[in-house]
């Protein structure tokens, strides 16, 4: 089957379409609890730019970006930049996932919650930010809920980035998944961006009875390459939550992966800044989490296989479970596990095969 890709540029207060442009050298990612990324660019040599509405469909800031993979919307996101290039007359375009529009939003009101659900607070977080004006991109916001209650205070004076508020959510000790999905409205075929928030995840775990699960295997089977980086520079299996207040004063909780260093391992330590955090449960729970995140260095592959290949572009998303076989040099008695498909890169290769690289790794967070 011919696989066709269709770019569409929109307003992003409106969602109304502004054009639909030819965009060629185009990568795009997504990544869990995270904003992917996709690059592009543009030939305008020979091309009637304002008939195509060029210029006012792609301004960094303003206008929004649309990927369509053979009818289905696969990737959605903030445009935030564009640079001309007279030489190739290209132009050459960034953009972000829309996750990314909420780094640049503030929580600007004093919000408390007490005894909330943690999903019931990451909403009401980004509803309250697109209840202002000029603020609302038509984010759509479920039903979701953990059963996990905090009592939490965002103050206005603190201008927590709402993003922020929602991602230090997600990595507390009992956090969530999130991430802002798009597709086509069922009935009006119009575009949609859908804040989905999963507890304890989102995604499929895998079942090794179900004949649909996701198994990727190497070398006889549907990878062509893999990557297996291994970084201790960045584990610490000793975290210091640094919160609110300043010198003597300032609020410091500590967590430790105790069996690693029972196991033999040297200590490594690492800080993380929470300066709007002023209690102390909340603040251990989020160096909890974060240890448990970067105790041992973090296990992860990147596998390049074939969108055609079972299984397809299209058959697995960023959070499923897949099972990992690979048997060869690194891996001489057979690597047998399951992972979790923690980011998605493609490339729709205009000039060959569409190739598809999927992150995995061990750790959820």
């Amino acid at each position: 089957m011919t696989t066709t890709y269709r770019y569409l540029f929109v307003d992003l207060l409106t969602n109304d379409i502004l054009a639909e442009l030819p965009l060629t050298g185009v990568s795009f990612t997504q990544q869990l609890n995270q904003a992917g990324a996709l690059q592009g660019h543009l030939l305008l040599s020979g091309m009637a730019t304002a008939d195509f509405n060029v210029n006012a469909s792609t301004i960094p800031g303003r206008t929004g970006l649309y990927v369509d993979r053979n009818g289905i919307l696969i990737w959605g996101g903030v445009i935030w930049g564009r640079t001309y290039n007279s030489a190739d007359q290209t132009l050459n375009l960034m953009a972000r996932e829309y996750e990314s529009y909420f780094e640049r939003r503030r929580i600007t009101t004093t919000i408390d919650f007490s005894n909330i659900d943690q999903l019931v607070i990451a909403r009401t977080i980004m509803n309250t930010a697109q209840s202002v004006p000029e603020g609302d991109i038509g984010v759509i916001v479920g039903l979701e809920t953990s059963g996990v209650l905090l009592s939490r205070t965002y103050y206005n004076y603190e201008l927590k980035g709402v993003y922020n508020a929602i991602q230090d959510l997600s990595r507390g000790e009992d956090g969530f998944d999130f991430n802002i999905q798009v597709s086509y409205d069922p009935i009006t075929n119009e575009p949609l961006k859908t804040l989905i928030l999963g507890y304890p995840r989102t995604g499929t775990v895998y079942d090794p009875s179900d004949p649909e699960a996701l198994v990727f295997e190497f070398p006889a089977g549907n990878i062509v390459e893999y990557e297996y980086p291994e970084d201790g520079a960045i584990a610490a299996n000793t975290v210091y939550a640094l919160g609110a207040g300043s010198n003597e004063g300032k609020l410091i909780e500590t967590a430790q992966d105790a069996v690693l260093l029972a196991d033999g391992w040297p200590l490594l330590e690492e800080q993380a800044n929470y300066s709007d955090v002023t209690d102390a449960t909340y603040l251990q729970e989020l160096a909890t989490g974060q240890v448990l995140a970067v105790a041992y260095p973090p296990t992860t592959i990147k596998i390049v296989v074939p969108a055609y290949a079972t299984p397809q572009l299209g058959d697995y998303q960023i959070g499923d479970d897949a099972r990992l076989v690979i048997q060869d040099e690194r891996f001489p008695g057979t690597l047998d596990a399951i992972y979790r498909i923690v980011g998605l890169s493609v490339q729709p290769g205009e000039d060959g095969p569409e190739r598809v690289t999927l992150t995995l790794t061990t750790t959820t967070n």
